[in-house]
């Protein structure tokens, strides 16, 4: 099927969850995972569909993919988010074309790292980061953040001016079915509103919620959803 035809089955379940849980599609941003589509697919979104978020995995093909399209991101208002494991060496090469948020920061180092190359390049605004916290992974073979060493990410963060602080981002355990992502990303709201009820400058945004089990995420509380294989199909290798 086509990307406007997966997008728009896409759309008409995230209608359906929404008015499950009461919730107004208006206050949910759907972001296309485009890692390792074409640049023609992003092309044939944008110009086809009402799709302007998306999100890469690997900073090379981010900053490429960013250059080739620069274009159609000014004439359409695309944005793109950094959604990968994000390695400290390559912040510089990822900022030379800042993303809309950079999803995946786990750790008070990476933290550090873009606070410095955001301050050396002079943004025009705070970099928008998302803290990835690392749940369900009692061998810690994923990358995120432990919940335990929450306190010290965030005393980090307030101390750094160039970064806006916006949420928290998961990927939970690979379940049998949707059902099974319900209890971490209900672990990851409780997370949120207790973070939210002791800051001044609250959290607005709760990253999860992939092709099979976005709808689970939107009836826990999901903003931005991360949608890849069910909106441009099967990713090239």
């Amino acid at each position: 099927m086509s990307i406007e035809t997966n997008l728009n089955l896409i759309e008409a379940r995230i209608a359906e969850a929404c008015m499950r849980s009461g919730r107004r599609r208006e206050d949910l941003t759907l972001i296309g995972v485009s890692k390792k589509q074409p640049v023609g697919s992003i092309r044939a979104a944008l110009e086809m569909t009402t799709l302007r978020d998306f999100g890469e995995n690997y900073v090379q093909e981010y900053v490429t993919k960013r250059e080739q399209l620069s274009k159609e991101i000014a004439e359409y208002g695309a944005k793109f988010h950094f959604i990968g494991h994000l390695q400290r060496n390559k912040v510089r090469q990822l900022m030379s074309q800042p993303p809309a948020m950079i999803h995946s920061v786990d750790s008070p180092e990476l933290v550090l790292q873009i606070n410095k190359v955001s301050t050396e390049v002079a943004l025009e605004a705070r970099q928008k980061i998302v803290v990835e916290l690392r749940i369900g992974d009692e061998d810690g073979e994923k990358t995120g953040l432990s919940p335990e060493c929450l306190p010290n990410m965030i005393e980090t963060i307030d101390d750094c001016r160039q970064l806006h602080w916006v949420g928290l981002m998961i990927i939970p355990p690979l379940g049998r079915c949707a059902e099974d992502s319900r209890p971490y990303f209900r672990e990851v709201r409780g997370l949120f509103d207790k973070i939210n009820s002791r800051r001044t400058e609250k959290l607005t945004v709760l990253s999860y919620g992939m092709s099979d089990d976005f709808e689970v995420a939107i009836e826990e509380g999901a903003t931005h959803l991360r949608i890849g294989t069910a909106i441009f199909g099967a990713r090239k290798s």
